[in-house]
Formats: C-alpha cells, structure tokens, sequence
C-alpha cells in the first residue's frame, strides 16, 4: 500500500518515510520521518538514514528540529 510520503509534493524526498521541507532559508532542510508509516522510530533515525542516501551532515538547528546540510 502507498503511503502519504511517497506522493508528489514539497515534502517529498523519494525515500519512503522520511519527509524534507525548507527552513527558513531554502537549505538546510528539516527531516522529519513520516508519522502515517512510521517506518523510523525517530526523525534523528530517519535524518541518519538520509544521509546514508544523499551524503552531508545532520545536525539540530536553535529550534531542535533536525536539519540536514549537503556538503
């Protein structure tokens, strides 16, 4: 069954599970993980997993959301 993180949109990341949207700037992303699949225990679980796939660093930005920034 398809689920919400895996349609077109902003968020989406091609990942199944982990959704990315902009900051206040265009980048750094916040990583999310999806809440309707629930694939990864946590947004630091998930923000790790991205990384694996796209490279750069995961770190909390002032508001301790879980950003991600590319190398």
């Amino acid at each position: 069954m398809r689920c919400c993180c895996e349609d077109q949109g902003a968020v989406r990341t091609g990942i199944k599970g982990i959704l990315a949207y902009p900051s206040d700037r265009l980048l750094p992303k916040v990583i999310e993980r999806c809440d309707a699949c629930e694939r990864f225990h946590s947004d630091e679980a998930a923000a790790l997993h991205y990384v694996t796939i796209r490279g750069g660093v995961a770190r909390y930005d002032k508001r301790s959301r879980v950003i991600w920034l590319p190398r």
